[in-house]
């Protein structure tokens, strides 16, 4: 899961979306806790099934963004690194503009945000409406609608420079 966590790091932000799937029967809470010890920020599931045979565990697939597999094999090894950037050269990642309809990226890269209370998150922002953003949370991965004026107003400054930029 390391090398997962690593090139999600590395990658989201270029268009890699990792999706782990869990299939040796572990519970929910198992697998709750390799999610929070290893602060994973993608989507990880209880079983999977599909097209594509498992041949040992671990074991990755990759499509392209055409949707074809490219990749399948142990997900630490160099050649799962390598065809991952060559598909990330080929993707383009189009940065979500206020009141548009397509999102491939982050608008803002993770950061820490502090609310108007002093409270602090790490979060991504994939998304800026007229009043509210929505957040991408660093520790469970999940997306929040958040209203802009429950920013702290440092946090408020720059998502109303964001908007008035485009």
């Amino acid at each position: 899961m390391p090398h997962l966590v690593e090139m999600d790091k590395k990658y989201s932000n270029k268009g890699l979306k990792i999706i782990a799937a869990e299939i040796q029967g572990s519970s929910k809470q198992a697998i709750g806790k390799i999610i929070e010890e290893n602060n994973v920020g993608f989507t990880v599931t209880k079983g999977a099934q599909g097209p594509v045979s498992i041949a040992g565990i671990p074991h990755a697939v990759a499509f392209g963004a055409d949707g074809k597999l490219i990749f399948k094999g142990h997900p630490a090894s160099e050649e799962f690194k390598d065809v991952v950037r060559e598909a990330l050269r080929d993707v383009k990642v189009v940065k979500e503009k206020p009141g548009g309809l397509v999102a491939l990226g982050d608008v803002i890269e993770q950061r820490t945000w502090t609310n108007s209370e002093g409270v602090k998150m790490v979060a991504a922002v994939t998304k800026i409406d007229v009043d509210k953003v929505v957040f991408r949370l660093q520790k469970n991965g999940k997306i929040v609608p958040y209203p802009i004026s429950k920013l702290s107003e440092e946090d408020q400054k720059l998502i109303k420079g964001m908007i008035e930029d485009e």
